[in-house]
């Protein structure tokens, strides 16, 4: 029996692999070469002077093809010449549609990482986006949450939709709570010249839908009772740059009164990001209603480090209330954050037993090789 060809296409927005890239490439990156045993898989993506236009990641050939209006006819010459029997396109509708009205002779799957290509705009109505969507022969979401939202938003589709959440790689991070997490932990802090501090952690693009002024209006409040609390809040607006936006000169202006307690670090690449982790007491992920998966949430469980979240999107599908961590509804932000937050800094064996949780659920059910296993299964069935 052949081994089924598979063409993963990734949005043509950054270069894969790279450490600045967004989520969607990283996961192409992580679970592709998992599933490279059962399946020949090929993966294309965007070129970019620094790297060959014929490559690899983690052993599976990467096709680096001129962005733009070029992108689409590029990718055409090279399925066209490979003819795959699957073609698994990346959070590109547009992209999908258009490749599967060329090509007959493959299957194509659009794979939704969130609900920002699904959303009408001037230049795409619900009429032409329900027309993409219907057009393609399977489509993949990373939660139970994003495959609702697309029955609700196009409630006459009949495409048949696959939920497979998405991993973390548990070689990456280093837990807490294990002699050498805590050796590791205690040398960085001391290095830092923050050994006295209790860290509360943001990880994320500086964006109004990520709440990061929800975690600074609590902050006073955290500070009076907690004078050890520290909160580093890591990443920018983009994922390219480091270039600040309004809302991310206005989070550093609320911040301000709090001088040395309220650090703001740049985008930190994958997979240095975990050091980070490393040095958290607590994660807060105060993300607004439609996060769809919220890899952070993932990386912070790996971390075996308490996760408090907001109870929206798909985060209820991956942090459990009262057991990895806590979720709170959006009305509830505002008044319930800050005590959540000191609950955890006031209550050592509160966030280990909670981070054990958290790390034995990412350890038994949010590894890659889940996603992988799930992936080859779907691309199996047809």
């Amino acid at each position: 029996m052949e081994v089924p060809k598979v063409a993963v296409v990734t949005p043509g927005s950054f270069v894969i692999p790279s450490g600045r890239s967004s989520s969607v490439e990283r996961v192409v990156e992580k679970m592709s070469p998992l599933a490279a045993k059962q399946l020949d898989i090929r993966i294309y993506g965007l070129a970019d002077i620094r790297l060959p236009a014929v490559g690899s990641v983690g052993g599976i050939p990467c096709y680096r093809l001129p962005g733009g209006k070029r992108y689409v006819p590029s990718i055409l010459r090279h399925l066209r010449a490979w003819r795959p029997d699957t073609v698994d396109v990346h959070n590109r509708p547009l992209l999908a549609y258009r490749l599967k009205a060329r090509l007959p002779f493959a299957r194509v799957f659009l794979t939704l990482h969130s609900t920002t290509f699904i959303a009408c705009t001037p230049r795409m109505s619900e009429a032409r986006l329900f027309r993409m969507l219907d057009s393609v022969d399977g489509l993949i979401v990373n939660s139970l949450f994003l495959k609702e939202e697309l029955l609700r938003r196009f409630p006459d589709l009949k495409t048949k939709i696959t939920v497979n959440p998405l991993g973390v790689s548990l070689d990456d991070f280093v837990p807490r709570w294990t002699p050498y997490g805590e050796s590791l932990r205690q040398a960085r802090l001391k290095d830092l010249g923050w050994e006295d501090r209790k860290i509360v952690l943001f990880i994320g693009r500086l964006l109004p839908s990520k709440g990061v002024h929800h975690l600074l209006r609590a902050w006073e409040k955290i500070m009076q009772r907690e004078p050890a609390a520290m909160l580093l809040i890591v990443g920018s607006a983009f994922y390219g740059n480091d270039r600040e936006t309004r809302y991310a000169k206005s989070l550093k202006k609320m911040a301000k009164p709090f001088g040395a307690r309220v650090v703001f670090l740049p985008f930190v690449p994958y997979p240095k990001v975990a050091d980070w982790y490393n040095l958290a007491d607590v994660v807060v992920v105060p993300s607004g209603d439609e996060e769809a998966f919220g890899l952070v949430n993932v990386e912070a469980m790996a971390s075996a480090v308490p996760v408090i979240a907001t109870k929206a999107g798909g985060i209820p599908e991956i942090v459990k209330h009262g057991d990895s961590g806590f979720l709170l509804s959006e009305d509830e932000l505002g008044r319930n954050l800050a005590a959540r937050v000191l609950y955890l800094l006031e209550h050592e064996e509160e966030r280990k037993r909670m981070g054990q949780a958290g790390f034995d659920m990412a350890r038994g059910k949010f590894r890659w090789q889940h996603t992988a296993d799930r992936w080859v299964s779907l691309i199996k069935e047809g």
